[in-house]
């Protein structure tokens, strides 16, 4: 019996090894990619700013496995730096009035962010028409039995 059960994972390991390589070589253990950290940033951009932008820049600058020791639980940061263009601008509801006061529910904050955090700026951030705004930032992924979760709540993987 334990002979047939061997020769089954062998074949079904064979079978995936034969119709997709990138899966087989994935289960055991792809890490996520500057393509996965891109992708996330265009998904928070739309949900922070409201108007049209182009990603003129988006360049990874370092990774690293995590192991978060009191759980056991596996993690992978990417950190990249971006250049986003907003030719319209964005959030024009909050430009600062003339005595430099901004509109109630809006960030005086000129430090620009997606991934959420409890020390983002709190509310929506003006952006003037025109301006390319700079970003440098880390994303943390979560192993997820599918892949990689990032931080815009969807799964990754090869």
């Amino acid at each position: 019996m334990r002979g047939a059960f061997i020769t089954f994972v062998g074949a079904a390991l064979l079978a995936s090894l034969s119709t997709s390589p990138a899966f087989a070589y994935c289960m055991f253990g792809c890490d996520p990619t500057e393509d996965h950290a891109k992708q996330i940033f265009e998904n928070l951009l739309k949900q922070r700013f409201d108007k049209p932008f182009k990603i003129v820049e988006f360049k990874q600058t370092m990774s690293e496995r995590l192991e978060m020791h009191a759980t056991g639980e596996k993690g992978y940061e990417i950190f990249f730096n971006a250049r986003v263009e907003f030719p319209d601008g964005a959030n024009l509801e909050c430009k600062p009035e003339e005595a430099g006061k901004f509109p109630e529910g809006c960030s005086p904050s000129n430090h620009y962010v997606t991934a959420p955090r409890s020390s983002d700026p709190k509310g929506k951030q003006y952006v003037a028409p025109g301006a390319t705004v700079t970003f440098d930032e880390e994303y943390r992924f979560y192993e997820d039995p599918k892949g990689w979760k990032g931080p815009d709540g969807n799964v990754y993987s090869q």
